[in-house]
């Protein structure tokens, strides 16, 4: 087994992070989904469960500190002889141990310890069509005499949503009762309304369960009778009790605790797999998930299929660089975290989601497009869905009763087209502009108007010198207080609009728009001469103005001078000529590409601004006020990519992929085989630091601009487009692709920056642009650079 960016606390294989040192900086985690149904783990056994999405719908309890990580879903062995007891995992009882091993795979998480010359093994999974999470537990005696020993698992139940300030009166509407070997637990009231619209006077939807393979010694419903007064989860009165009280009921602090009781003789197993769950009233049948999966044939069986499951989805795409950091993150861990934690959880450790961002979950689905693109596809007709009559969106909905705020973002409702551009260009499927959509407020219409209205919504506010209007904000969303009057204006949403307009265009021509087309035209040259004519600050382009005619970006700002989004989005929508370009780009090398990637914003604001936003309450450093946003940062790459600058692109990719971060871990702290949120830029005192790992857009974009520009390997309307921009000490790369139903196999050989001679299936081609051959058949590509 090959190590890969091995440090003091552990280290990559080709399927695995192996936690070697459960003492880690941060708690490094795995976000385990189905889409349905997720987990949490950390290395210490801790995390928490949920169906839907985390805030709505929390199934185990759970408490955001990232310092102590002490809330779970734990398990005790007790050796019954000498009554000492310890957990699975390292919390909650944080005992010595002669071994600790904790591997964090695509869909499963594995705890290994040994204590006492006792070896255990836990996983944690998730089955991939079911909502059941699995604690598959493996305990091997390598002593020389016999062992007898029992195993309490416990869990503290939320059921729904259950905030801790109104935790005592929650509590008292759950009622649990144990039955044929298992826990059920029923909540009465629920913080959705009932069919009449009434506030707590509705039970929750689903029954939870909790069962084990084994015959259960004894039960626990209450937490105080497991707990006990004025003690902790590490030294539970229940441990020193010899069985459980077996109390449910409704008059319990609700948990759940299952107790089984076995021997093992000297170098004997066993496996004992818990299981937890919840079933929908009147549509799942809770004691059938009990009878199916709460034993050990089931558990390995829904094991493989995750794992399946997982490598199938993987092998779509994968590539072979000199690069072993661009290899893992690109080949797996992106895509994992870019869908299990992102799309499916859209939760992490640092942020709970309760829904989608309309643009955010609309960037992540393009990880799917190289994959399984009809992902991709649905979630664009989601979002149609969540567009009103006028033309703008909501910010964000909520999954369970699907509503959130009505936006006043100027770019929330442009995500729409911009995705469908490339999900078109990925499958030729121009059938999608034809289907028909719901409207959030009544009505439908088709695919091609909800992004026709879209584009017409952010046509009707222009400043009248010809620029966006900034709203609430733009992506960058601590600008909260530049344009809220409907005056300051977005100098990033006229490049990100232009650039929509050029690929829209063809969809228009498709439909023969005739009228918006001329409309396009019109924006399109319109927009060019104001952007350049009043967004142009000397040196780089300027990022805003406030309601008061302020500049921000700009060389007289004291603080904010530039700002990173302008310059790359300059450069990827060809707004501007090439000598503004080749300035505004030598801004963003020497002002803001550093030692950790590209910051957003340069110097950081020392103070809060009233008329600029949250951003400039942000301490100097962190996240968005001047620290490395990764999102934006790896539009740095794509940036420099486009400029076919190699060593540039590559350096700013580098910077910001996190395997290369295990060289001073203990200044980074965040996980390093999932992207973060942010790095702390050069005036935190914490510089280097990371956090907001996993909920985070950076994943999908770290992995996108890296095959498309990097590899330079990207979809066209008319076949794969061959543009490499590797670095020059690279002697080539491997790259296997799906595109339209077909395998590409392609191989690079690096002798330079320029293409010589491409290849395909023997055949030379004269042009760069791969035909889509749509016939299940794999074809061999061979491109070589000089």
């Amino acid at each position: 087994m090959k190590k890969y960016f091995e440090s003091k606390y552990g280290y990559f294989t080709d399927d695995e992070y192996v936690i070697t040192n459960p003492k880690t900086p941060k708690p490094w985690v795995n976000v385990i989904s189905n889409g349905d149904y997720s987990i949490i783990v950390s290395q210490n056994g801790s995390g928490y469960s949920w169906r839907g999405n985390g805030s709505e719908n929390r199934i185990t309890r759970s408490f955001q500190d990232l310092i102590k990580d002490n809330w779970g879903k734990y398990f005790y062995l007790r050796d019954l002889e000498t009554k000492e007891y310890w957990s699975l995992g390292l919390k909650p009882v944080m005992h010595d141990y002669d071994f600790y091993e904790v591997k964090h795979g695509f869909g499963y998480s594995i705890i290994k310890q040994v204590k006492n010359n006792i070896e255990t093994e836990l996983k944690f999974f998730v089955s991939i069509d079911n909502p059941v999470e699995f604690m598959e537990i493996k305990i091997t005696n390598k002593t020389d005499k016999k062992k007898n020993f029992d195993l309490s698992s416990y869990v503290e139940w939320v059921l729904g949503n259950f905030p801790d300030e109104h935790r005592e009166f929650h509590k008292i509407f759950v009622d649990s009762k144990f039955e044929n070997n298992a826990l059920y637990y029923d909540k009465l009231i629920s913080s959705f309304l009932d069919e009449k619209g009434r506030h707590n006077n509705k039970s929750w939807d689903q029954i939870a369960f909790h069962a084990v393979s084994e015959k259960v010694k004894s039960y626990e419903g209450d937490k105080e009778n497991f707990i006990g007064m004025y003690r902790t989860e590490a030294n539970p009165i229940a441990m020193e009790e010899d069985v459980l009280s077996q109390k449910t009921g409704r008059y319990t602090d609700p948990i759940g605790s299952l107790q089984v009781e076995f021997e093992l003789n000297p170098n004997e197993s066993k496996t004992i797999v818990y299981i937890i769950g919840t079933a929908y009233k009147g549509k799942e049948d809770p004691k059938e998930f009990v009878k199916a999966f709460a034993n050990v044939e089931a558990s390995e069986k829904e094991f493989k299929k995750v794992v399946k499951f997982w490598n199938e989805l993987f092998d779509k795409e994968h590539v072979e660089t000199p690069d072993d950091a661009f290899n893992l993150m690109t080949n797996k861990w992106l895509k994992y975290q870019a869908i299990s934690g992102r799309m499916w959880a859209k939760s992490g450790y640092y942020q709970v989601s309760g829904g989608y961002g309309y643009r955010d979950q609309l960037q992540d689905s393009l990880i799917f497009l190289p994959l399984d693109p009809s992902y991709t596809k649905k979630q664009l007709l989601l979002h149609a869905e969540h567009q009103f009559k006028e033309g703008d969106v909501l910010h964000w909905w909520l999954t369970i009763g699907n509503w959130g705020p009505r936006t006043k973002c100027s770019d929330d409702l442009l995500w729409l087209p911009f995705i469908a551009n490339y999900y078109i260009m990925e499958t030729g499927d121009y059938s999608i502009l034809d289907e028909v959509v719901p409207y959030y407020d009544g009505g439908k219409d088709t695919f091609y108007n909800h992004c026709k209205k879209a584009i017409e919504k952010v046509f009707s506010r222009f400043s009248p010198r010809g620029i966006p209007l900034m709203g609430d904000n733009d992506w960058n969303d601590g600008l909260s207080a530049v344009g809220t009057d409907w005056k300051g204006e977005s100098f990033w949403v006229a490049e990100f609009l232009y650039f929509i307009l050029k690929e829209f265009k063809k969809f228009a021509e498709y439909k023969k728009d005739k009228k918006f087309i001329e409309k396009i035209d019109d924006v399109l040259e319109n927009l060019k001469e104001a952007f350049n004519k009043y967004g142009w600050d000397g040196e780089w382009f300027l990022q805003a103005t406030t309601d008061d005619f302020e500049k921000v970006g700009s060389k007289d700002n004291e603080e904010g001078k530039i700002y990173l989004n302008p310059q790359l989005w300059a450069v990827i929508s060809g707004i501007t000529n090439e000598e503004r370009i080749k300035k505004s780009m030598y801004s963003v090398t020497k002002y803001l590409l550093k030692d950790y990637g590209a910051l957003l914003l340069a110097p950081a604001y020392t103070e809060p601004k009233t008329d600029i936003g949250y951003i400039t309450r942000y301490a100097p450093g962190l996240r968005e006020n001047g620290g490395v946003y990764t999102h934006a940062a790896t539009w740095a790459v794509w940036a420099y990519a486009l400029l076919k600058d190699n060593e540039k692109a590559y350096e700013a990719y580098k910077k910001i992929c996190p395997p290369n971060r295990v060289k001073d871990i203990d200044n980074y702290l965040a996980e390093p085989y999932v992207t973060p949120g942010n790095t702390d830029g050069p005036l935190s005192p914490y510089y280097g630091r990371g956090g907001w790992t996993w909920y985070t857009g950076s994943a999908q974009w770290l992995h996108r601009v890296g095959t498309n520009y990097i590899l330079g390997i990207r979809p066209t309307l008319d076949g794969l487009e061959i543009n490499p921009c590797v670095p020059k000490d690279w002697n080539g790369f491997k790259y296997k692709r799906t595109f339209r139903n077909s395998t590409y196999l392609i191989e690079v050989i690096n002798n330079g920056c320029n293409i010589k001679e491409i290849y395909v299936d023997g055949k030379k081609i004269d042009s760069n642009i791969i035909p889509s051959f749509e016939d299940n058949k794999e074809h061999n590509i061979k491109v070589i650079l000089n």
